[in-house]
């Protein structure tokens, strides 16, 4: 921690100065933590138990053996809701409290330190978090003593130094919280020395992470529909500042927000693709056209929505906002980074007849376990495993090949959406065809250069029951109540397993909370070597 502070910041010495959005900062908390604001209880998650803690505190902790609760910890999420209360009833206490925290962490790191300490998120958003204390103390609306403000200024010029370090930002959605809080600090404390580089670097960076996060077709890089929402929220918040350059900000964000509301099923959640929970996005939904631009059958009954985003890698056919017998299928084949990348090249999700039918792992969490291990296995997505090899990096890491699909075609009374791409290792390849008739059929069909075996995965969502009817290959998948079945009918050159919430191997499971998983069935569809392509059908059953 920087010892000498060498420059003109007093408390009250800008008297009237705005105050920050805390939103803008991105402090943010919801009624119930602030209404427990003053309650010394840290709970980031509700998926975990609340952690009662006391000042001194032990910034080592870690009482849940979980990555994403430290991350939360050094980020000072417990200030959130203090900032928050004191943003809306301007109490001294609420102020005291954040302040003392802070210095908390500050006097527990004069000797010592955790794995994320200075982890780079965690570093941005501290750095928010003390430019807005520091803000309302120089404003005059907050009081502070001598200390408490000498102990500020030193974490604002460790945290400056810090997120000016050459590569310090990173690339990923990450950076946007580092390069946010360095340009938050230099909004606020700007005599600082590390702010005549460090303003100027947020700016470049900001507009670099923007054009970096987004591509042309509006859609987020890092293959994860939730993380477009988070992405665009972020940016709308950075962008509510005024900081930065507007005209890019403007531009890029209007085609973020007109691509959201085609990256949703049929009952307005996003699909379980990469690192995604199942969020209703009611709003969004409600944006989606009334009226199809593709119709199957020349009287024009079979009509739906088709986008491409053909340099993000989705194809999404689905019916229009309103529809009477909604239903749509996701299909996603994009490598841009390894960044919430799951290895689910040409899988696909498939809503109909009012619930999921195929759907992939979704995220479960970032705690690096056996279950983090199998939703990161290309056996836990609709897509193709080679004989036990889970490719999940172009050789050598890279280059990445970006999206891997093919503009969608109408076929015999189908929509057909189709790719292909090559795994890691000189002989492989995969193309995949999906002929889809709603409310009839889904047809996948695979394409496949391999030097041994390989198995096709269907994963249907919990409650549907399969089972075998008779001949090989012959399955049957009861939707459950009001909804019809499927018959499903496999390659005959391919043998079938069915899984459901198997430990060993783990397989039939899915993502249904953050850390939680459900059983479900899972259908592999074992090809052994020579074999080059399969077919599987999936037909509605009335």
């Amino acid at each position: 921690m920087q010892a000498d502070i060498a420059f003109p910041a007093n408390p009250g010495d800008q008297p009237g100065a705005p105050a920050l959005d805390p939103a803008a900062l991105m402090i943010s908390s919801n009624r119930a933590a602030r209404e427990r604001a003053m309650d010394r209880v840290f709970q980031p998650r509700g998926d975990l138990p609340e952690w009662e803690y006391a000042l001194p505190l032990d910034w080592s902790a870690d009482p849940f053996g979980d990555l994403n609760w430290q991350f939360q910890l050094h980020a000072w999420r417990m200030l959130n809701p203090l900032a928050d209360q004191y943003a809306r009833q301007h109490g001294q206490a609420y102020f005291d409290r954040a302040v003392d925290i802070a210095r908390d962490w500050k006097a527990w790191h004069t000797d010592r330190s955790a794995p994320l300490s200075w982890q780079d998120m965690a570093t941005g958003l501290r750095a928010s978090m003390l430019a807005y204390l520091i803000r309302e103390a120089r404003a005059g609306r907050a009081a502070i003593g001598e200390d408490g403000w000498g102990d500020l200024l030193q974490l604002a010029r460790a945290h400056g130094e810090i997120l000016t370090r050459p590569g310090f930002i990173p690339d990923d959605n990450h950076g946007i919280f580092a390069a946010h809080g360095l340009m938050a600090l230099c909004q606020t404390i700007g005599e600082m020395p590390e702010c005549a580089s460090g303003q100027p670097l947020a700016v470049r960076r900001m507009d670099e992470l923007f054009a970096g996060q987004f591509l042309e077709d509006g859609v987020h890089a890092e293959h994860s529909p939730d993380y477009h929402w988070f992405a665009m929220t972020v940016f709308e918040r950075v962008a509510s500042t005024g900081w930065y350059a507007q005209t890019r900000f403007d531009a890029g964000l209007a085609r973020a927000r007109a691509a959201a509301p085609y990256l949703l099923h049929a009952d307005g959640h996003q699909p379980g693709l990469g690192d995604s929970e199942r969020t209703l996005r009611e709003s969004d939904h409600a944006r989606l056209p009334a009226t199809p631009d593709t119709c199957l059958d020349e009287d024009g009954d079979n009509c739906v929505l088709l986008r491409h985003f053909d340099q993000a890698g989705y194809v999404i056919a689905r019916s229009v906002r309103g529809a009477r017998d909604p239903h749509s299928l996701f299909f996603t084949c994009g490598w841009h980074s390894t960044i919430h990348k799951h290895p689910d090249e040409l899988s696909f999700e498939w809503w109909a007849f009012g619930g999921l039918i195929l759907a992939d792992s979704g995220k479960y969490g970032y705690t690096p376990d056996d279950t983090r291990a199998f939703v990161l296995s290309r056996a836990a997505h609709n897509t193709v495993s080679f004989g036990g090899r889970e490719p999940h990096q172009p050789d050598g890491g890279g280059p990445f090949p970006g999206a891997c699909t093919s503009e969608p075609r109408q076929e015999d009374g189908a929509i057909v959406l189709s790719g292909a791409y090559d795994p890691p290792g000189p002989a492989d390849h995969h193309a995949r065809e999906i002929y889809y008739r709603p409310g009839e059929s889904l047809v996948v069909r695979d394409r496949v250069e391999h030097r041994g075996g390989f198995s096709q995965w269907f994963h249907f969502a919990p409650g549907i029951d399969v089972s075998q009817t008779g001949g090989a290959g012959e399955l049957r998948a009861d939707l459950g109540d009001s909804r019809p079945s499927l018959g499903i009918h496999t390659d005959p050159a391919c043998s079938t397993r069915l899984y459901h919430g198997s430990r060993q191997p783990m397989q039939g499971w899915m993502s249904t909370g953050y850390g939680e998983m459900t059983a479900r069935h899972t259908l592999e569809v074992v090809c052994p070597a020579g074999v080059a392509g399969a077919e599987a059908r999936f037909e509605v059953v009335r």
